[in-house]
């Protein structure tokens, strides 16, 4: 799911909203993760019957639910967890790095509290095992990670970019490796610099097909490639976010599980010391007023546009409404009904939309102790 899809979803205010989370398995035919799916479907759809719908117009309302449940191919190429959102006139589902908690919501907005990590660069993470004969993407979180397909879309071989001669032209030049990583170009003036512009040539194009994919993203890219091909890629890369080490070596046969590691040993301290930054800037704030972990105060800041961060308590919820006709109050319930919705993912929402970084984070961790939610503010 691209983060202007996600923003799209993000955008819809429209009854009936159904969202679908469940953990799914990377390898076979997912056939308990397709009966849970089932038995969401039908309580979606008495949820629908709740709403005054009839029973016809349930069934083909739902058809695009059915359709997926019966196409044993996806089902056969999932990751750790399916989202999957419907609502009149739009359809959407993704598989994430991330393993859900069965859930469905139906209400007037899409839940999209669980997907908020992948879109802020919150301990996620891009892994680009690069060479000029093969070109992979994976997308990982600390305790996940999944391939993205790509090679209809990023050029695979130098040859796709400079065409079939490339060998030929290019056989009297051998190609070293320098020990600072820079790479040297073996042979005479003009051969040495044709070989070097063809491959920057080609990781140019690299590069632009990438930042297609990962427009809008923010999270941190790394590299897994011998050093000269991570020196010339570091020269053309456009993607603001590209770590400055990468994994060294010929990665084109690499393992997932491997590639995982090595990328969560470069990336772990720059987390870790990102979520200490972020914590110690809330602190700071709270000095000088410009805090708050009241949830009636942080959602009606968030609808607003007044949160620079937002901190929501993983698998907490809190429902309600937002009262117009109580001065923008907010009316907080003791459970969940087909009016209300979960007050922590519409404030989440709202801060998104407006610019602003949602961290989810462990109870413990949070900026205030006991809190659900808590914000900085602009102003």
């Amino acid at each position: 799911m691209t983060r202007k899809i996600f923003k799209e979803l993000a955008e819809v205010r429209q009854r009936p909203c159904i969202s679908v989370y469940l953990p799914t398995e990377r390898v076979g035919d997912n056939k308990k993760a397709r009966i849970r799916f089932k038995n969401m479907l039908q309580g979606a759809r008495n949820n629908l019957q709740d709403l005054g719908m009839q029973g016809k117009d349930i069934l083909e309302f739902t058809k695009p639910f059915d359709m997926l449940l019966n196409d044993s191919e996806i089902w056969r190429h999932m990751s750790d967890g399916l989202a999957v959102f419907l609502s009149p006139g739009k359809f959407a589902y993704s598989t994430f790095p991330i393993r859900f908690a069965d859930q469905l919501h139906v209400s007037n907005n899409f839940y999209l509290l669980p997907l908020m990590p992948v879109f802020n660069g919150d301990g996620r993470f891009f892994v680009l095992p690069l060479s000029l004969k093969k070109v992979r993407l994976f997308e990982g979180s600390r305790d996940h990670m999944t391939e993205i397909e790509v090679e209809d879309l990023v050029p695979q071989n130098i040859k796709d970019t400079v065409g079939y001669d490339y060998e030929q032209k290019s056989l009297q030049f051998r190609t070293g490796q320098s020990s600072d990583g820079s790479g040297m170009y073996h042979g005479q003036g003009r051969g040495k610099d044709y070989k070097k512009d063809e491959i920057e040539k080609h990781l140019r194009e690299v590069n632009r097909s990438l930042v297609d994919i990962l427009q809008g993203y923010d999270a941190p890219l790394v590299v897994a490639s011998v050093d000269y091909i991570f020196s010339i890629y570091r020269k053309v890369n456009t993607y603001g976010h590209l770590f400055g080490k990468h994994i060294p070596g010929n990665a084109d046969e690499a393992q997932m599980q491997w590639l995982h590691g090595k990328a969560w040993e470069l990336l772990s301290a720059h987390f870790q010391k990102h979520r200490r930054e972020t914590l110690k800037h809330y602190q700071f704030l709270a000095s000088k007023g410009r805090t708050s972990s009241v949830l009636e105060d942080v959602v009606l800041a968030a609808e607003e546009g007044q949160i620079e961060t937002l901190f929501v308590a993983k698998g907490e919820q809190r429902f309600g409404v937002i009262a117009p006709a109580d001065n923008g109050g907010i009316r907080l319930h003791d459970e969940k009904n087909h009016h209300n919705y979960c007050l922590l993912d519409f404030a989440a929402r709202s801060a998104f939309l407006k610019g602003s970084k949602v961290y989810l984070m462990d109870g413990e961790e949070m900026p205030e102790k006991g809190s659900v939610i808590s914000a900085t503010l602009r102003f």
